[in-house]
């Protein structure tokens, strides 16, 4: 039995907190919450890691009820701060973009930023990586993205502009979840 389920794919948050926090531990990738949790349900996984809350933008859909209502217990957790970049596939620099993907997270928590760029309209994702495999694939030229530094790096996106979450102090609590 693998020993943690997470929201994938690789160099989501969720898989950055597994290396930070949990880098020994066995894992399985999941495209959903709903994976995770049926997954922690039918015993294939004995443990999961999932994000409950941001400390600016609020609770994390509704992880947290899931876990409390469902018979599974949070064993520990963890806080990964979070730095948000945009990646772009093309353009050179913010006013070349006219959408951007993520995560519904990550676009709450750029709001402040982005408002003076009222140009721009968001396309929500299962995941900021989602987003961004998503605009690779696409090789969109007036697109960008909302994600991790690693993940823009690691998909060979052009770095526009770092840290542009609305606070400095950005960050998510994750869970350390199993069945009771």
């Amino acid at each position: 039995m693998t020993e943690l389920g997470l929201l994938g794919p690789e160099n989501t948050y969720h898989d950055m907190a597994r290396q930070k926090f949990l880098p020994n531990a066995s894992h399985m990738l999941f495209p959903t919450f709903d994976e995770i949790f049926k997954a922690l349900k039918e015993k294939r996984i004995k443990k999961a890691l999932i994000a409950i809350k941001n400390n600016t933008s609020g609770l994390v859909g509704d992880n947290l009820e899931r876990i409390k209502s469902s018979g599974h217990r949070i064993l520990e957790q963890f806080e990964l701060p979070i730095h948000l970049c945009l990646g772009s596939f093309k353009a050179s620099n913010i006013e070349g973009i006219k959408k951007i993907y993520s995560h519904p997270m990550a676009i709450k928590e750029t709001k402040k930023f982005f408002t003076k760029y009222s140009h721009i309209t968001f396309i929500s994702s299962t995941s900021t990586v989602s987003a961004v495999h998503e605009l690779k694939n696409n090789r969109e030229k007036n697109a960008g993205v909302i994600a991790s530094k690693e993940a823009i790096e690691a998909n060979d996106l052009l770095l526009l502009m770092e840290n542009i979450e609305d606070h400095s102090t950005n960050n998510t609590t994750f869970a350390l979840v199993e069945n009771i």
